[in-house]
């Protein structure tokens, strides 16, 4: 949650001391920290189309960029098989008049495997051989093209008005599967089993290549009061936990309002208490999933003690998908949060 990295405050407070400690906030808020993981860097250059750096980090690491593709789900599927039926469209015929260029002939398959023709199908081996080490070869490019791809495929989707209400049959379906599943693990402070890991991870990414609005960032429907229902952010997760020094936790929600540029988050508690920074927010200029953010304010109460704690952090956020009634999103730092509207 691009917001809730103020909850290294919650844990710094929990943990050992309101004052002496608050600071940590610009430890983990400020955006140097740069999606932190190989695959968001990947990412990350794949949208900023720093296209030296990604080839040179998609050569080291061909498993991360396979994996980024896997997790856009459907788009991903859609985009890696437009660029394989690509390649091919390409490369085949390519390598076909190579074969004459080099030889004087057309290459007929069929007459060098007939009969007895050792030399033939030796040469036919060859080729074979030689093509599918080029094709090796070549495999972090496609990967690579495959996810630059996928962001347009997933906007494309996104777009996309299926027939008979079939879209919004099928965001409901995952909708109603990520709650529960968010539900089971206690909005996050209880891990998944490998299977619902599985299930959690594969209904996301289909969901985002879902997405009904374009420019989400952007979106009046960003607007609004959004409570927490799951998130990887372990600070938070640690309060919803264990709570503001014996206060136990009630819930986590973010009020926003994009035309007047803020945004409020709040961890409520038992007998009054709260952790509760104000921001600023704004849409980015050139990416309408995305919007920065900076602390302007915050706030720590304890039963009647209230305490001012430095705003200090800044950092973007990135909507994954948005309705009017459901938002999955992504932070600097590579967390992820589903919120549910309120109201």
């Amino acid at each position: 949650m691009p917001a809730l990295t103020f909850f290294a405050v919650a844990a710094t407070a929990i943990r050992g001391g309101i004052c002496v400690r608050a600071p940590a906030l610009s430890l983990r808020a400020t955006p140097a920290v740069s999606m932190g993981e190989a695959d968001a860097s990947l990412m990350e250059l794949a949208r900023r189309r720093d296209f030296q750096s990604f080839v040179a980090q998609a050569r080291d690491e061909p498993s991360s960029v396979l994996q980024l593709v896997k997790d856009a789900g459907v788009a991903g599927a859609i985009s890696y098989t437009a660029v394989e039926l690509t390649f091919f469209a390409v490369a085949l015929p390519v390598g076909y008049v190579a074969w004459h260029a080099s030889t004087g002939e057309w290459l007929q398959p069929l007459l060098l495997l007939r009969g007895d023709d050792v030399e033939g199908k030796a040469r036919l081996l060859g080729l074979l051989l030689s093509y599918v080490v080029l094709l090796k070869t070549l495999f972090p490019v496609r990967l690579g093209s495959t996810l630059l791809l996928t962001p347009y495929t997933q906007r494309l989707l996104g777009g996309l008005t299926l027939p008979s209400g079939r879209g919004a049959a099928a965001r409901g379906s995952l909708k109603a599967e990520i709650r529960s599943l968010a539900a089971s693990s206690r909005g996050g402070v209880l891990p998944f089993d490998a299977a619902q890991q599985q299930r959690f991870d594969a209904a996301l990414a289909e969901l985002s290549a879902l997405n009904p609005t374009p420019e989400p960032a952007r979106s009046p429907l960003f607007s609004g009061t959004w409570e927490c229902v799951w998130t990887t952010e372990s600070e938070l997760n640690f309060a919803v936990d264990k709570g503001l020094l014996g206060l136990p936790w009630r819930r986590t929600y973010q009020t926003i309002d994009v035309p007047r540029g803020t945004l409020t988050n709040v961890i409520e508690f038992e007998e009054g208490g709260f952790l509760r920074v104000g921001s600023t927010i704004s849409p980015d200029a050139e990416r309408g999933e995305r919007f920065s953010f900076s602390f302007d304010s915050c706030a720590v109460r304890w039963r009647s003690l209230e305490l001012p704690l430095p705003p200090v952090g800044r950092g973007w956020g990135e909507l994954l998908y948005l309705d009017d009634e459901l938002r999955v999103q992504r932070d600097v730092r590579g967390d992820l949060l589903v919120a549910t509207r309120v109201g």
